[in-house]
């Protein structure tokens, strides 16, 4: 480490932050002048991982993280309508199969890992459930196994489906061959004063430990104005960029050289090819609804990706932003229903 990242280091964490929001706004700036997808969130991304595998501290709290969730919840949530809610819930039965099949898909992967990651199979099988961060590592500790390899592996998760299905997407789609329908932006006052609310909402559900609470907190206020309002509004496109920012430079600053040294050199290579097979099952059930939805929105619904990210990107790309959510969330609840039982089952087996 040279001596001006240490000396970087040694600041205030608010001077850090400052550096570090600077950074991100200019990479996600670049980003989009150079029409990547989902540039606001890849380009923080991008400079928030490099500076901190360089071994620079950026200083970036949780908290960034928890209020990005909180704007993208809201926002996605404003996509919800009537239609759209009767839409979800006459396909939660393909929700359900679909989540069912890539737990299992999961669980089978999990031994690919620990055998070609080097690490036992007890923390193998919860680096591969595609849940959240929060809740794998929880099951982690319950059951004995490697919180940090397991959190380190479900965020590398992410940002490799972050990193690799946008752009391909972007590819097979075409840019604007989705453009969405104009509509108006949601004022400032009301945006601010139901982002206050859907803050509080989540402080509530973080208190009862309730799943994704932030981002669930801003999709309930976000989907009841979806509901409520005659003329249907969207997010103001900054609050879109901002929800970007904030949670790409918080997934990247998670990630840093002497974590993933300590782990082993097989495990990060196996980690990746183990998340790209399971991409590739779930791009299989994206292709067996194809009547019930189309292809590109299917891959996104059904990818083991994070809801915000994933909600993001459809809405990024134009890609029935309600119904990846509402599938996103569908599996998740399962593998938070699930994970105990199948571990228990799965355990038993292979002792």
């Amino acid at each position: 480490m040279t001596h001006a990242i240490v000396r970087f280091n040694a600041l205030p964490r608010i001077p850090r932050m400052l550096a570090a929001a600077i950074c991100v706004v200019a990479g996600s700036l670049l980003a989009y002048a150079a029409g990547i997808p989902l540039p606001w969130l890849l380009g923080a991304l991008a400079v928030s991982g490099g500076l901190s595998m360089s071994g620079v501290d950026l200083g970036i709290s949780d908290n960034v993280r928890k209020i990005g969730q909180v704007v993208a919840g809201f926002s996605v949530g404003l996509f919800f309508t009537p239609a759209v809610g009767a839409r979800a819930l006459e396909l939660g039965w393909i929700m359900v199969l679909t989540g069912c099949a890539s737990i299992l898909v999961s669980v089978v992967l999990s031994v690919f890992l620990a055998k070609a990651g080097a690490c036992d199979r007890r923390s193998a099988f919860f680096a591969m459930m595609p849940g959240g961060l929060a809740e794998m590592a929880g099951f982690a500790h319950q059951f004995g196994a490697n919180i940090t390899l397991v959190s380190l592996s479900q965020s590398l998760r992410v940002i490799t489906i972050v990193l690799t299905l946008p752009p391909i997407l972007a590819l097979t789609i075409g840019s604007g061959a989705r453009d969405l329908p104009h509509h108006a932006s949601l004022s400032l006052g009301p945006m601010l004063a139901g982002l206050a609310v859907a803050a509080c909402i989540g402080a509530g559900l973080n208190r009862l430990r309730v799943f994704n609470p932030w981002l669930l907190g801003g999709l309930i206020v976000g989907i009841a104005l979806g509901l409520a309002l005659e003329e249907h509004l969207y997010a103001p496109p900054y609050a879109r960029a901002f929800a970007q920012v904030a949670i790409g430079a918080a997934l990247g600053a998670r990630f840093q050289w002497s974590i993933l040294r300590a782990l082993g050199f097989r495990f990060l290579p196996a980690t990746i090819i183990s998340t790209m097979l399971l991409m590739a099952a779930n791009g299989l059930s994206a292709l067996a609804i194809i009547s019930y939805l189309d292809f590109p929105t299917g891959v996104l619904a059904t990818a083991p990706g994070g809801i915000a990210e994933m909600s993001l990107t459809a809405e990024a790309l134009h890609l029935a932003p309600p119904l990846v959510t509402a599938w996103q969330l569908v599996r998740i609840i399962l593998v938070a229903l699930l994970t105990g039982p199948i571990f228990k089952i799965y355990n038993g087996l292979t002792k």
